[in-house]
């Protein structure tokens, strides 16, 4: 909100065409000074200048008509030109006092407050503060300086005094108050000039602003529409739909308001890097990308537009040229400006060309300067993946840093990198934690089972026991056996070889044969029996005659 009011009160381009606009309005009983009017509140200045050149040459005698045509060139952004017509309109008659206000006008926009000051003051005295014409003129100048705000204010109330059914008094009242932040006050002035010209867009698109600025969306919304039911080729209007509907991420929303923007206004070449965006956030890369070479051939090319158009580009699968866009963007930006999503998408570039070291390297990058969850996981699973432990196990321990507690699935990567890096002693107090976040689950028990079953390698101690006993007690509680096999085949032959160690062999056969029961092909299972049964018929063999 703070940017759309930015955009409408910074004294640029939208604030001189409507204040011009809205003056123009006095001189309704002249059609040329209306169709001027027209033509400006929908962002066709270049329209506004020509006619008004037309009328001046058909009424030479007419200064007033010289005053509108420097307001409309101020609007077209030709002060020089504005100057010139002012200077001239007093030539014509040096009696006009909008030629005055108009001069004082000028010296407000280039912030010469004195001289502007005895300009405004001559223009007042000229008509005795009674001509409600000058009153608007020089409250329009003053609006060009929020320092006198309250002065602007002073003279459109009087001027609503001598006239109070006039459109253009309450279209600068709004303007006024929206000023003075009296959001309140601006809406019913902008109603009554609704009233008062029911087919003019402006006063619904002011009260849109007014909503927009108070974050109340949804009127804001209902009055831009207002504005283009009452003129559907009010420009600006499309333009805020499109900033309005961005904001609210309806991409798709705001891709067509700024289309009908774009076709509507002379000047949509500041537009384009914006509508770029609009196609960006709508995954129409196709035709963002088209935009953006478009953008990136002028001159003045910021380091923004290689920016997205590099992002666009990854995205639309073009790796190449992104890699080229790429390039241009380092160079240009300064090294303060550039921003942890950059590298992001340029590890997203390499990561598509299966290029995973370089892509690394970028996400890294990102992660110097800000701490991001989702990339460092990506980091970590990628050197997990490449079966990279001891990079892993880093990136890992930085991801907790990130986030404070793993998730299971990450606390098993990481268990599972120590196991891999043969540092048991860590696996065992990572796979602890996982069995604690997964109690009823056997992979956690199964995995400290292992880990320590390392540190004792001949069964002595049998710390593994305790774990593989937990995860047969889950397992055979399990109908599903499929999820938990791998983890009972190892407990059974973990306990098998454990009970036959310690000499209960009775034990260690029943959990031998639960062994083979399970996976029928289990060397180990199918070695121990055989030799168990082999044992045993050894021993029922009858002794040859004449042993003792």
């Amino acid at each position: 909100m703070k940017e759309v009011m930015k955009r409408a009160w910074s004294g640029g381009i939208m604030l001189l065409f409507f204040i011009a606009a809205a003056t123009l309005a006095v001189a309704q009983e002249l059609p040329a000074v209306k169709q001027a009017r027209q033509q400006m509140e929908i962002e066709q200045t270049n329209k506004a200048v020509a006619t008004l050149t037309e009328a001046v040459k058909a009424n030479p005698a007419d200064a007033s008509l010289l005053y509108y045509l420097g307001l409309a060139q101020i609007a077209n952004g030709e002060k020089e030109k504005a100057e010139i017509s002012f200077q001239k309109g007093l030539e014509v008659n040096p009696k006009e006092a909008l030629n005055l206000a108009g001069k004082g006008y000028l010296r407000m926009l280039e912030n010469n407050v004195t001289e502007a000051k005895t300009q405004l003051d001559q223009a007042l005295a000229q008509t005795k503060s009674k001509n409600a014409s000058v009153l608007k003129a020089v409250a329009t100048a003053y609006l060009a300086n929020d320092k006198f705000t309250n002065d602007a204010l002073t003279l459109l109330q009087k001027a609503k005094s001598i006239n109070s059914s006039d459109y253009e008094t309450f279209i600068l009242l709004g303007d006024t108050y929206t000023k003075l932040v009296k959001g309140g006050d601006a809406v019913s002035a902008f109603e009554t000039a609704s009233s008062l010209d029911p087919k003019n867009g402006t006063p619904q698109y002011k009260i849109g602003v007014v909503y927009q600025r108070s974050k109340n969306l949804g009127s804001a919304e209902e009055h831009f529409k207002n504005a283009i039911a009452a003129d559907p080729n009010y420009a600006l209007a499309y333009k805020e739909l499109g900033e309005l509907y961005y904001n609210q991420k309806k991409a798709a929303d705001a891709v067509k308001a700024y289309e009908k923007y774009l076709s509507l206004t002379e000047r949509p070449e500041p537009a384009k890097l914006r509508y770029a965006f609009f196609l960006f956030m709508a995954k129409d890369y196709k035709k963002a990308n088209t935009v953006f070479e478009e953008l990136s051939k002028r001159a003045d090319v910021s380091a923004t537009v290689y920016k997205y158009y590099a992002y666009s580009l990854v995205e639309s699968g073009e790796l190449a040229k992104s890699e080229q866009i790429f390039d241009l963007y380092f160079a240009k930006a300064p090294q303060s400006e550039i921003q942890a999503s950059d590298y992001v998408y340029v590890a997203k570039m390499y990561q598509k060309q299966a290029k995973d070291s370089l892509a690394i390297l970028n996400f890294k990058k990102s992660l110097t300067l800000e701490k991001n969850a989702d990339i460092a996981q990506t980091v970590a699973e990628t050197y997990y993946k490449q079966k990279k432990y001891p990079e892993a196990i880093d990136a890992y321990k930085e991801l907790r840093g990130i986030k404070t507690k793993l998730s299971s699935q990450e606390l098993l990567a990481l268990g599972r990198s120590y196991y891999f890096a043969k540092k048991f002693n860590e696996a065992d107090t990572t796979f602890g934690q996982l069995s604690e976040a997964q109690p009823t689950y056997t992979t956690g028990f199964a995995w400290r089972a292992r880990s320590v079953a390392n540190l004792d390698p001949d069964l002595k101690l049998g710390l593994a026991k305790p774990y593989f006993d937990k995860v047969v007690e889950i397992a055979e509680a399990n109908p599903d056996k499929s999820k938990t096999k791998p983890d009972l085949i190892d407990a059974y032959s973990y306990l098998g070889y454990y009970y036959d160690t310690k000499g209960d062999f009775k034990t260690a056969k029943e959990i031998f044969e639960k062994l083979k029961a399970i996976d029928p092909t289990n060397e180990k299972a199918i070695a121990y029996l055989d030799a168990i049964k082999k044992a045993q018929q050894q021993q029922k063999k009858p002794k040859p005659q004449g042993s003792r």
